[in-house]
């Protein structure tokens, strides 16, 4: 089974300038990864390039237009990246969160 990817936004931060108000400058992209019942997240705060061409307004703006324009400027190849990083958390001994690595048990060498 591959690890599944959703994304979620936060912290979305807006500033106004004459004639438009709430012009989204950053926000932060969630990128979760869920395989074998286990969840990953990673995240990142994003600058928006300035708008140019027709305005959105913010109370017209959904998430998935944010998602959409958060991708496109840290880049695919960014993205991608970081959800191969997480991809090789699921079954790595290495990780923290591995309930017998967190929980080891004592043993004697005969």
């Amino acid at each position: 089974m591959a690890m599944k990817f959703t994304y979620k936004v936060s912290g979305v931060k807006v500033y106004s300038e004459t004639g438009k108000t709430d012009i989204i400058k950053e926000a932060t992209l969630h990128i979760i990864g869920t395989e074998g019942g286990e969840t990953f997240e990673n995240f990142l705060p994003i600058e928006i390039e300035e708008p140019s061409g027709s305005f959105k307004e913010f109370s017209e703006v959904d998430e998935a237009q944010v998602i959409k324009w958060l991708t496109k400027t840290h880049g695919k190849k960014h993205i991608d990246a970081m959800k191969e990083g997480m991809a090789s958390m699921y079954n790595n001994p290495n990780n923290p969160t591995n309930n017998s690595r967190a929980n080891p048990q004592e043993k004697e060498l005969v």
